[in-house]
């Protein structure tokens, strides 16, 4: 069992937080039923917080899993099929005919693509 001491910003103290891993059932866009190791820290009034290092590790997960269900391209694949054309974010969304901040923002992991974005990074690639 792991415990760690955080600076808790929504309470404004440091305490003392131990790591806690829960499957949980999670939805992302159209699946409701994605199963999900989330990982949380606890307080000693037994409440859990995301992870204060990385506040989006659980969100981040949840888009993992919904790719895969849906067998899209990780935003790495992604990112490499962009490099492996020579092309910026903005000329590989203008290629595509979509706004460069939503390459941006599937390449980080913090957007999921829908099906055709994802029909358009297929087309340009060779089937990963």
């Amino acid at each position: 069992m792991i415990t760690k001491r955080f600076y808790n910003e929504e309470l404004g103290t440091t305490g003392l937080y131990t790591e806690v891993w829960l499957t949980e059932t999670v939805r992302v866009k159209d699946v409701d039923d994605l199963l999900v190791e989330n990982h949380y820290w606890r307080d000693s009034d037994d409440e859990l917080w995301n992870d204060f290092d990385n506040p989006m590790e659980n969100v981040k997960r949840a888009f993992d899993a919904y790719r895969t269900r849906k067998c899209y391209m990780s935003p790495n694949e992604i990112r490499n099929l962009r490099e492996s054309m020579g092309l910026s974010d903005s000329k590989f969304a203008d290629a595509l005919g979509i706004a460069s901040s939503i390459v941006t923002e599937i390449e980080k992991n913090r957007r999921v693509q829908d099906e055709h974005q994802e029909g358009l990074f297929r087309s340009v690639g060779n089937d990963c």
